[in-house]
């Protein structure tokens, strides 16, 4: 949504906004981010706990805890902020294409000119960028696991790594290879139903 936002508040100060946020969260190590939040929410303002997954401050039988606010904002914000980046950039060439404004000339709301044209279209450059995500945020954080004291893949992995426990290692790695398999398989699949010109190439050259 804030790439969309941004790209139609072109130049103005939502952009500006927007697009210093991206870049902000794009630069700033999850790590860093991570541990200025313990700093300021929980040790200045003790608003939050400073650690552990589903010990404390749970809401609604364990499903939305206090424990996760920090981790998950500090290990979300750079994949949102690449996110919203690239939707922004797609979104901004697709308003200028030609079929977009015959689209408006023909007395189409600008609503269904983004949903049927402009969002359809972009979303095929965005499955690109968000294959190599979805594994990255399955596997976990080795950084953002030690700081929260998440017991996740990540800190497993480590564990597991010090204690020269190979057969863990291993299968964590196999685990790992495994995931971005299937994900990078199930990529391609949702690219060739966005994008109707993959699979016509692809019978061409068979």
């Amino acid at each position: 949504p804030l790439g969309i936002i941004a790209a139609y508040n072109q130049n103005s100060w939502v952009d500006t906004i927007v697009t210093f946020m991206a870049m902000l969260g794009f630069i700033m190590p999850s790590f860093v981010l991570g541990t200025l939040s313990i700093l300021f929410f929980s040790v200045y303002l003790g608003w939050l706990p400073l650690g552990g997954w589903g010990e404390t401050g749970c809401l609604v039988d364990r499903y939305f805890c206090a424990d996760w606010i920090m981790p998950v904002t500090a290990y979300a914000l750079a994949p949102l902020a690449i996110i919203a980046r690239y939707t922004r950039s797609s979104v901004i060439d697709y308003l200028n294409s030609d079929f977009v404004r015959t689209a408006r000339a023909k007395g189409l709301g600008e609503s269904a000119v983004l949903l049927r044209h402009v969002l359809r279209n972009a979303l095929i450059p965005m499955v690109t960028v968000m294959g190599p995500i979805i594994p990255d945020l399955m596997t976990g954080s080795i950084f953002i696991e030690s700081i929260f004291r998440i017991p996740g893949l990540g800190k497993y992995f480590v564990t597991s790594t010090f204690n020269r426990d190979y057969p863990m290692v291993m299968a964590t790695v196999l685990l790992i290879a495994l995931l971005w398999g299937l994900v990078y398989l199930a990529t391609d699949v949702v690219y060739t139903r966005l994008d109707p010109r993959v699979r016509l190439g692809a019978q061409e050259g068979q």
